[in-house]
């Protein structure tokens, strides 16, 4: 069987244009407005089936959020959670259905090499039903909905440790499928 890599860490310049540019691409789209990625975060490409970069997501640790993502969820955060922001999921729209799931996937391994118990994140309503309902990825709406960068989202808690130390349940066969399809790589 030969393995296919479903996501890249960015790690050159071209990697970040391109991330950039597939990011802004949807997010104008979409009406939101561009940001750029964070001094600290760790940024990944989401690549198709012909290793083209079609996505991106991006992590950042709970403490070098923005002093706005701090503020949202510091009262709902307790001490025995390691946290990290997830933020940039963005995937062009030819690559829609497949790259969102190698995105949910990327969450999930990312979480559990990196030993974050739970990421937070202002979701989009259409992706935090999806999540819940289709990837059996617990997400928990903390606040009420904010209006942020152009767009209405939901202030939300996923708790990726759950998801991580139960992938073997058949509520995740989704994740075994593909996992038997690619070869992780997250640094």
């Amino acid at each position: 069987m030969e393995w296919s890599i479903m996501y890249k860490l960015v790690d050159s310049v071209e990697s970040l244009a391109s991330f950039h540019q597939i990011k802004e691409s949807v997010w104008t789209s979409m009406g939101f407005e561009m940001e750029y990625v964070k001094n600290g975060s760790d940024a990944y490409l989401l690549l198709s089936e012909d290793d083209e970069a079609g996505g991106t997501f991006e992590f950042t640790p709970h403490e070098k959020s923005s002093a706005f993502l701090r503020d949202l969820f510091q009262d709902v955060l307790s001490a025995d959670m390691k946290v990290v922001e997830v933020d940039s999921f963005a995937v062009l729209p030819k690559y829609r259905g497949k790259l969102g799931r190698w995105g949910v996937a990327l969450m999930i391994d990312y979480a559990e090499k990196h030993g974050y118990t739970h990421a937070v994140g202002l979701a989009d309503p259409a992706f935090f039903q999806l999540i819940n309902t289709k990837y059996n990825v617990k997400a928990t709406q903390v606040k009420d909905m904010v209006y942020y960068k152009g767009a209405n989202a939901i202030p939300t808690i996923f708790h990726l440790q759950e998801a991580y130390t139960s992938k073997d349940h058949p509520a995740f066969s989704w994740y075994q499928t593909l996992c038997k399809q690619i070869k992780v790589e997250v640094s």
